[in-house]
């Protein structure tokens, strides 16, 4: 076979509400509005004699703990008894742990890729993506999506989206996603019904985070100049788009300025 090069693109939570704790399979259900982005990984997957799988930033190779794609990888063989062998690199653009489903998407790049090179149905991605991770299954197409539990989306059909262009933060410290749940659902009766937000993990993000609550304290100051904004998943990372080309400027400018270590990325949904 040929090289062949997929693409994963990064995702937003513009909504994240949690539904209950689902004791079972030991996670929480949500219900969120979700957008993916431009903002993409690539990965490059060759025929191989055996399986191998790297993972670079700025073509410097990084350590991936809980490798998910390798995960995939394992729970497609042993379900569809395939032999899985392939040289795989993996160019991370998408911050790792800031809330925006790197390395989901990462995982459903790779398992639709799998279907195909086995030739297997795709209709099964449904049924195994929530098997892998909890956010594969938005990763099956680039439309925007309402997620209901665990395994359940409709799609959002609009030809006449709000906003486009998009701006992401990112602080230096990122968040753990157990500990900002933990957090969570040890307050969730009591201090996390005094902040009012869009994203339920909010509280928990700023009690975890410091850097981040003071980022965020920040940019709730200047709300007026925005469409939209919040905070991704579990964070660390904050979106919002402007009203204005004069007021995106000016704000950029000043972020830049007060927060030197934190990253500024700008990309675009699909619409």
């Amino acid at each position: 076979m040929k090289t062949t090069l997929l693409t994963s693109p990064a995702k937003i939570n513009l909504t994240l509400k949690i539904l209950n704790y689902d004791k079972l399979l030991s996670k929480h259900k949500i219900s969120s509005k979700v957008y993916l982005l431009k903002l993409s990984d690539t990965i490059k997957v060759s025929k191989s004699k055996n399986l191998s799988i790297k993972y670079y930033i700025n073509k410097k190779k990084i350590i991936v703990q809980n490798d998910i794609i390798k995960k995939t990888i394992l729970y497609f063989d042993k379900k569809y008894g395939t032999n899985s062998k392939f040289e795989i690199s993996i160019n991370k653009v998408i911050p790792i742990g800031y809330g925006l489903g790197g390395g989901s998407s990462n995982s459903a790049s790779i398992l639709k890729f799998l279907y195909e090179f086995h030739n297997i149905d795709n209709k099964n991605f449904y049924i195994d993506a929530p098997n892998i991770g909890s956010d594969v299954l938005i990763f099956y197409d680039n439309y925007p999506k309402v997620i209901d539990g665990l395994d359940k989306f409709k799609k959002i059909f609009s030809r006449k989206p709000r906003w486009k262009k998009i701006f992401l933060l990112i602080p230096s410290k990122k968040n753990i996603t157990k500990k900002i749940f933990d957090i969570y659902r040890n307050n969730k009766n009591t201090l996390i019904k005094k902040i009012f937000s869009q994203n339920d993990l909010l509280y928990s993000s700023m009690m975890f985070n410091e850097e981040f609550q003071n980022l965020y304290n920040f940019i709730e100051t200047q709300k007026d100049k925005f469409k939209v904004n919040g905070m991704s998943g579990s964070g660390s990372s904050i979106f919002f788009t402007f009203k204005s080309n004069i007021a995106e400027k000016s704000l950029i400018n000043d972020i830049r300025s007060k927060y030197p270590l934190v990253r500024i990325e700008k990309s675009y949904y699909f619409s």
